[in-house]
């Protein structure tokens, strides 16, 4: 146990600097990201606190697993919640449609034009910035994202364009937490 979360500690650490890397680059058109569609779960219990000077990180969330082993949080949306599965594999934010929109991110079908492979298959999505995501006392502004039709993506992913942007992100004991 103790060297699978290590593992996935590291697998973290590595998609965070990889995502850093590539962050300022606009995906190419015939590119296909890989996103994995995912059956939504109830939401979890976050526990946020504030900023630590001894510490030195500015808020901290923690999200318990779910029954599947997943990690599922609610994340404000340009203030508006939306229910997000954490998927370090995701190297962007998913949100579907209608989240987006609930989210006053309004897109043509015209704007549909990056091909992406979701578990449902393959599929096109729209590419935007959000303008700002928070989870507890955690904000990200300006973060990169795909939008999805709704019966491509089952759930919003909360990718790496998103997680490489905080300080940390840590599994222990059955527990994702993360630092911003």
């Amino acid at each position: 146990m103790r060297s699978e979360i290590i593992l996935a500690g590291a697998i973290v650490a590595a998609a965070i600097v990889g995502v850093r890397f590539i962050e300022m680059k606009e995906p190419a058109p015939v590119a296909a990201d890989q996103l994995q569609a995912a059956t939504p779960s109830p939401a979890r219990s976050v526990a946020s606190s504030a900023y630590s000077a001894q510490n030195g990180w500015r808020a901290e969330v923690k999200i318990t697993a779910a029954r599947d082993s997943q990690f599922y949080v609610e994340a404000d949306v340009n203030r508006r919640p939306a229910q997000f599965l954490v998927d370090t594999g995701a190297s962007y934010v998913a949100l579907r449609d209608s989240d987006a929109r609930g989210a006053g991110i309004y897109t043509a079908w015209s704007d549909y034009n990056y091909p992406v492979r979701t578990a449902n298959g393959e599929t096109k999505a729209a590419f935007v910035t959000l303008s700002e995501m928070e989870i507890g006392e955690i904000t990200v502004r300006d973060v990169k994202a795909f939008i999805l039709p709704d019966d491509q993506l089952s759930v919003n992913l909360l990718g790496m364009s998103f997680l490489s942007r905080l300080e940390s992100v840590e599994a222990r004991s059955g527990e994702l937490v993360l630092r911003g």
